[in-house]
């Protein structure tokens, strides 16, 4: 039996995923090297649950391929590193920090929403609610009623 109640999960850091927190060079060279902060989940034997600790990792990035908040592939430095507190190398980026894209339809995405639905909406609201308004001299229910039935026509075109 362990002396704490947390066990460190059994994962390596062989290949890692996190995001980029800064970006620095080291070094009289003046290397490109990057800030990763990667999610670990730890074992508590006493709740029966894991919980997420985030890690720090200095990265080596000689291409520059990331950016401030971007999410990246890193992976373990084999051989000599280039100083002693820089482990892992960029592989690639996963995703572009506010380029986001489902990565089952490939279509954009704003907040939780697609951003062709959201074009969509934008559509309907100024066919159904903008241009009844031109006849004011309707009362609200009738125009209410004028919408509603608009909003059926474009339901059942789509």
């Amino acid at each position: 039996m362990p002396k704490t109640s947390v066990w460190k999960t059994r994962v390596g850091s062989q290949i890692l995923m996190g995001k980029v927190t800064d970006i620095t060079q080291i070094g009289i060279d003046r290397i490109p090297c990057a800030h990763v902060r990667c999610q670990m989940n730890e074992f508590n034997i006493y709740l029966k649950k894991y919980f997420a600790r985030s890690f720090d990792f200095w990265a080596l990035d000689r291409n520059s391929v990331g950016n401030i908040g971007d999410t990246i592939l890193i992976k373990r430095i084999e051989g000599e590193r280039p100083k002693a507190n820089v482990s892992h190398t960029v592989d690639r980026v996963v995703f572009k920090f506010g380029n986001v894209v489902d990565p089952v339809t490939g279509r954009k995405i704003f907040n939780d929403t697609f951003a062709d639905e959201v074009d969509l909406k934008k559509l309907l609201v100024e066919e159904i609610v903008d241009k009844p308004m031109e006849q004011d001299s309707l009362l609200f229910e009738e125009r209410r009623a004028l919408q509603i039935k608009t909003l059926e026509n474009e339901k059942s075109n789509v």
